[in-house]
């Protein structure tokens, strides 16, 4: 394995909740895992990327030496869920119905595509979810968790866990935090979403890429996904990605932009980053 840059982990607490957030460098976009701890058990959301983070965030996971009673899979994405196979093979997984479905028709594919350009990094496995989170509320030592499920947003389907007492809202791929955001060709639904989550009474949103986010922030991602989506419809590649750049010169990660912009322009161009 080559030496990759450390991980960043913060944490805040939310009276008897405490959350703990761990980033992958931007060289692996910033992927952002979490735990939620209480006194007696842990809920973990996602699994990192590569082997490498996903075993370190095994590791820090297991460090607080309690029961992890929920692990949630947030969505199909590859930079999510490889993480799973190769550091919980052993913890049962909850996901969305259409996450589950989509993992079994692609994600040996993406495995095996991933090896090529990852290598040893990438799982020798793919380890399915093996729960349906069905939309609802849940409890776990005694802190209230509602689910959702959001179509057609950043992807076909993702988890969005709120808890209300809490102020909290773990949003994942839905919030990119301090990084550029993914960019789909009709990101209009997204927005509408990000705009009503800003105002739905959470302060803490838990991103999938960056840090921890405000609603400052929440509103900051409709912002820039309006801008792009207006550039969108005039621009060629090269343009649109350097107006990006030229407009949100202080975000991370413009890696996500080799991601996204050969797909919004249905480019051939190999696809690299982890989705």
């Amino acid at each position: 394995m080559p030496d990759l840059a450390d991980p960043t982990i913060s944490s805040i607490s939310r009276g008897d909740l405490r959350i703990h957030t761990f980033t992958a460098p931007d060289d692996f976009l910033a992927d952002s895992t979490h735990v939620l701890e209480t006194d007696g058990a842990l809920v973990v959301i996602d699994g990192q990327f590569v082997a490498p983070y996903a075993i370190a965030f095994r590791r820090f996971v297991d460090a607080f030496d309690k029961p992890i009673r929920k692990l949630y899979l947030s969505h199909a994405h590859v930079d999510h869920w490889f993480g799973l196979s190769t550091a919980f093979p052993d913890v049962p997984v909850w996901a969305a119905e259409a996450t589950i479905e989509e993992l079994r028709h692609t994600a040996e594919s993406e495995r095996a595509a991933r090896r090529m350009q990852y290598g040893p990094m990438v799982p020798d496995a793919v380890v399915m979810p093996q729960h349906v989170a069905e939309p609802g509320h849940d409890t776990v030592d005694g802190v209230d968790y509602h689910v959702d499920v959001v179509r057609n947003a950043e992807c076909g389907a993702q988890l969005v866990i709120t808890l209300p007492g809490h102020g909290v809202t773990i949003a994942q791929d839905l919030v990119y935090s301090g990084t550029h955001v993914y960019v789909t060709r009709d990101a209009a639904n997204t927005v509408a979403l990000l705009r009503i989550m800003a105002t739905s009474g959470s302060d803490v949103f838990l991103a999938g890429h960056g840090p921890i986010a405000d609603s400052a922030e929440v509103l900051h991602n409709a912002d820039y996904l309006a801008f792009a989506e207006q550039r969108l419809a005039h621009d060629d590649p090269d343009s649109f990605r350097e107006a990006l750049l030229a407009a949100y010169p202080q975000r991370r990660c413009p890696q996500l932009l080799d991601i996204f912009v050969p797909r919004l322009f249905e480019s051939s161009t190999v696809e690299v980053g982890g989705r």
